[in-house]
């Protein structure tokens, strides 16, 4: 895959996450199920709205990642290792985000046949998918020590990549309890440095 195509799915990977998500998305967090598929149900076109842009988000955000692990060869077996074993955790996620998702959809609408009981029972069925974020967060430091190594950008990207993950790691093991700031930097850190990746891998005169 070329630059060009890595590039834009690295742009428009973190946009159709993070856009619909801000501007369409409910926030469920700390909600039990049965909660959480009231919340959704309460604006469920505004739900599925959201859920489908973001799976094309992640369909863009982790393949872009993917490729770009399998465009970082170097002479450095360390390095070339970390991108390989960064690229396969980042593009399992994939898989396992969809169906996050899908499992979201198909509870709105069981919900909608059937009550909401049954909605929660699909939804609570799925909180080992969550996982995905563990896996996601430590492909992507992978690939920032990979980057990091190769100074590919002077290095600077690679360890944005990985002060970020440490930082989304960090607040979940906490459970949030590191506060907000933590938080934000950590989880829109690496959404925005991946959004950079992609502008500076587009960009020939910045490819180094």
């Amino acid at each position: 895959m070329n630059s060009k195509i890595i590039g834009s799915f690295l742009i428009l990977g973190p946009l159709l996450l993070v856009i619909p998500w801000l501007t369409l998305g409910v926030d469920v967090s700390d909600m039990s199920p049965s909660e959480h598929i009231a919340a959704i149900l309460e604006k469920s076109g505004q739900s599925e709205t959201s859920s489908i842009l973001n799976l094309f988000g992640a369909i863009f955000f982790f393949t872009g990642l993917y490729y770009l692990s399998k465009s970082l060869k170097s002479d450095d077996g360390i390095s070339n290792s970390l991108a390989t074993l960064g690229g396969l955790l980042v593009i399992l996620c994939l898989p396992m985000f969809a169906s996050l998702v899908g499992t979201e959809l198909i509870a709105i609408s069981e919900a909608k046949k059937h009550g909401n009981e049954v909605g929660a029972t699909i939804l609570a069925a799925s909180t080992g998918l969550q996982m995905c974020g563990f896996l996601m967060i430590i492909g992507i430091f992978l690939l920032g020590a990979s980057l990091t190594l190769q100074k590919k950008w002077k290095g600077i990207v690679g360890a944005l990549f990985m002060i970020a993950t440490i930082l989304s790691f960090i607040d979940i093991v906490s459970d949030g309890a590191t506060g907000e700031a933590v938080s934000i930097i950590g989880w829109m850190g690496f959404f925005l440095m991946t959004l950079i990746t992609g502008i500076l891998t587009l960009v020939p005169s910045l490819k180094k």
